[in-house]
């Protein structure tokens, strides 16, 4: 994966709002904090495919939409996916940010185990 201006922002974004440094975003990402650092400062011009597949789902949110995203059709959640937006909405965003931490954990694993079956 090519190393971009706009995964270089993403990165700094997500790691601004939603980590207390970079070396806890590469913790969390299971990535090693000299990589990430690199990045950063764009050192190097491309992303190894297995680190892209760590950091992607996290910084996701932080890079700009594609105009076929805009199209597509509207999300149908499922009422339990519903009761927890609700939920996940009544929380302090501290709180909010722990949860969403945790979760985004879980799932890792959970493929974790998945793949390895």
């Amino acid at each position: 994966m090519k190393l971009t201006d706009e995964i270089v922002k993403a990165l700094q974004g997500c790691i601004e709002e939603g980590f207390e440094s970079v070396s806890d975003f590469a913790k969390f990402a299971n990535v090693s904090g000299n990589t990430i650092s690199k990045y950063l400062r764009r050192e190097t011009d491309s992303i190894k495919e297995d680190t892209w597949k760590k950091i992607h789902p996290l910084i996701k949110n932080y890079l700009p939409k594609k105009k076929s995203d805009t199209h597509k059709k509207p999300l149908e959640l499922t009422s339990d996916e519903k009761i927890l937006l609700d939920a996940f909405a009544d929380l302090a965003p501290d709180v909010q940010r722990q949860k969403l931490m945790e979760i985004i954990d879980l799932a890792k694993k959970f493929n974790r185990k998945k793949a390895g079956k």
